[in-house]
């Protein structure tokens, strides 16, 4: 994401605006495309959760209801130091003109021309066609006593991709205040996971890079990529100013350390009321950065951190910050600058990373969802040279009463 971004500024600085804007509108339909479907190739380390968990100790229900608790309650803490932060920087300025009813009109105005020409929308068009391609996939594993062994695997891997995708794609057709507590991301996960157990062992959903959720999270870094360009669009909302620069800065900063103490504090040390285990404690330290950067810091705090679980609970944190993000910033707007673009914009990148900016996008708050983009990027950025300078990682492995790494 940052290389992109700076192929851009820099082709921008050498050859002038207009070149690097000519560059960024090239790759605008692919970057729309993995935008679009970026909640997709978040889904898989989700879907198999289930197996994550059962290779753990087995834990009592407190500790798990400690471990919900953590999430929430940390997601919550940095969703709102760091909002807090960006409204105590923010720079003033008159607020800007609403275009909701022009852009609810345009769509209506759309959907009475197509209705007019008898035309189906393709989004419905899409949708239709992965319900079309789930139903013979399961009607493939159904029949696959009947199928010659060869066929086995593919049935079942159409069944499984058909349930990921067209899960996704209807989900979106439900009301606002049933996303807002079921997030699409967990229906897909839900509806996947399923899949994949009705499928069966001939077509495992993660299979050492082989099977349907390993070949949509190898999308995962492409989509994360594009949001370079997403950033370079809205540098007049976040960088060019330096004001701006200065809240986003030290906004990611903070957030960054906050959440890392914030976790060490509350999940590992024995006085916590809600500790525990080190083995579900050390991947929640994670929880609020980007999926590959997760799997990175789990394997700098060492072998107890299992990445797996790490990926996991950044995608829960990412799921009610994406579906209560914007609604606790306008609990309390005394508080809260929730009207400026710049504070929703790096309090979702801070706390709820690449999920909470595809809901940005999907709720079509672009200017918001540029500025989590670069947001998670730099709080990941913090978190990672957080933990490696010296001397912290051992101190988390003595909270958590671990011995020295080797």
């Amino acid at each position: 994401m940052l290389s992109l971004f700076s192929i851009l500024r820099s082709a921008q600085k050498a050859k002038g605006r207009k070149f690097s804007d000519e560059l960024s509108a090239l790759l605008k339909p692919g970057v729309d495309f993995l935008g679009k479907w970026m909640g997709l190739f978040l889904a898989p380390p989700l879907v198999s959760l289930d197996a994550s968990i059962a290779a753990l100790p087995p834990y009592q229900g407190a500790v798990w209801g400690n471990a919900v608790a953590l999430l929430s309650t940390g997601w919550a803490a940095t969703h709102s130091a760091a909002a807090a932060v960006a409204s105590s920087l923010v720079p003033q300025r008159p607020a800007a003109p609403k275009a909701g009813a022009a852009a609810a009109a345009a769509p209506a105005a759309g959907g009475a021309a197509v209705g007019a020409a008898e035309a189906v929308p393709q989004e419905e068009a899409v949708r239709r066609a992965w319900v079309f391609l789930g139903a013979l996939g399961y009607l493939g594993v159904s029949c696959s006593p009947l199928l010659p062994p060869v066929l086995h695997r593919p049935v079942g891997m159409l069944c499984e991709l058909s349930t990921t995708v067209g899960s996704i794609a209807l989900s979106k057709l439900l009301p606002g205040s049933v996303t807002k507590v079921l997030h699409p991301l967990v229906i897909c996960a839900v509806s996947s996971n399923m899949a994949s157990r009705f499928a069966g062992s001939a077509a495992p959903y993660r299979d050492g890079g082989r099977g349907v959720g390993d070949r949509l999270f190898q999308w995962l870094p492409a989509a994360v990529t594009g949001l370079g360009v997403r950033m370079y669009n809205t540098t007049d909302k976040w960088l060019d100013s330096p004001d701006d620069f200065k809240c986003v800065l030290a906004t990611c900063g903070a957030s960054g350390c906050f959440s890392i103490l914030l976790t060490t504090a509350g999940a590992l040390s024995q006085h916590s009321p809600l500790s525990v285990p080190a083995p579900l404690a050390l991947p929640m330290l994670h929880r609020s950065v980007m999926s590959a950067l997760g799997i990175e810091g789990s394997m700098a705090i060492g072998p107890e951190c299992d990445p797996q679980l790490a990926v996991a609970s950044i995608l829960i944190t990412g799921c009610i910050g994406a579906s209560l993000g914007n609604t606790l910033l306008r609990a309390v707007p005394q508080v809260f600058c929730a009207d400026s673009a710049l504070v929703r914009g790096v309090a979702m990148g801070c706390s709820a990373h690449s999920i909470g900016t595809a809901g940005l996008i999907s709720e079509g708050d672009t200017d918001a969802a540029a500025i989590s983009g670069a947001s998670m990027c730099l709080a990941g950025t913090m978190h990672t040279l957080v933990l490696s300078l010296p001397g912290v990682v051992p101190i988390i492995r003595a909270v958590a009463r671990l011995p020295a790494a080797a």
